[in-house]
């Protein structure tokens, strides 16, 4: 053992600072690599990409609910208020009952939408668990929808009306949610005002300039879904209701994807960190070492 000892206390200092530069050379880790840097930029813009998706969805569905459901907004819950205002003040506009009932179930969905992401707060990730959860709910509701729409040959009377509003508002309420628990600023998918304001910003100085792709995306991608879904309900009214259903699909399958690589990163990332600090250990011994011989 002595003998060991003294070996160690003999090793050559140029020896020791070598060892030494290789051990912080490797500290940096795939982590820290430009590739690693191109493939978490990769996984953003995916990301930004479902963002503009889903809100595609929320357009068509606005367009369907407005056309095909008594001039009552799913998602924009700010028309919503002023249709019910116009109501209580008994002036030209939606009846009152449907939109009280788009709200409700919309604030149900948020709530709920809210509570689960709450509750999965540990999840970390550009697309979380979560996030795929909410949205497979969102199908749930919307596939809810799609069936009794076809159920009512895609005219229903007042009474289902209020059924498929609560359903889409319902839908929209949790997709709001899920992606409010994304964090990303000035996106909520199902009202452009904000994101509007967002955009703004980015020219007047107050947001990043690499904001403006993805809320013009998003911008774009409101008004092209209700493009699209209007177009579909005047010329394949009875078949409208499937593009939010496929869109959302879609974004899950997605969203899966980037939630894989994202675990696949973060377990390297565990990894890497036992690493270093079982080559920080070996490092404190050979600054020791090297005291020693000074």
């Amino acid at each position: 053992m002595a003998s060991k000892a003294h070996d160690a206390e003999m090793m050559p200092t140029s020896s020791i600072r070598l060892d030494i530069r290789r051990i912080r050379q490797d500290e940096s880790g795939p982590d820290a690599s430009p590739i690693a840097d191109a493939g978490s930029r990769h996984r953003q813009s995916v990301r930004d990409l479902l963002l503009v998706a889903l809100t595609v969805a929320s357009g068509a569905v606005d367009a369907i609910s407005y056309f095909g459901l008594g001039k009552i907004f799913s998602a924009f819950m700010t028309g919503n208020i002023v249709f019910l205002g116009l109501g209580i003040a008994e002036i030209e506009g939606p009846d009152a009952v449907p939109v009280i009932v788009a709200l409700s179930m919309f604030a149900v969905g948020a709530y709920l939408g809210l509570r689960f992401a709450a509750r999965r707060s540990d999840e970390s990730g550009l697309w979380p668990p979560a996030m795929t959860v909410l949205l497979v709910l969102v199908a749930i509701a919307e596939g809810c929808f799609l069936a009794v729409w076809f159920a009512t040959a895609a005219h229903p009377s007042t009474e289902m009306a209020d059924v498929l509003i609560a359903l889409f508002s319902l839908a929209m309420g949790i997709q709001t949610a899920a992606v409010r628990s994304l964090g990303v600023q000035g996106i909520f998918t199902t009202a452009g005002t904000f994101t509007l304001v967002a955009f703004v910003g980015t020219f007047a100085g107050s947001r990043s300039r690499e904001e403006r792709t993805r809320l013009i995306g998003v911008l774009v991608g409101l008004v092209a879904g209700a493009v699209v879904g209007g177009l579909l309900f005047l010329h394949v009214r009875s078949y409208a209701p499937v593009l939010p259903l496929v869109v959302t699909i879609l974004v899950v399958l997605t969203g899966r994807t980037i939630q894989g690589r994202g675990l696949t990163h973060d377990r390297n990332r565990v990894d890497n960190h036992h690493l270093s600090a079982g080559r920080q250990q070996v490092l404190d011994t050979a600054v020791r070492i090297g005291e020693r011989q000074k």
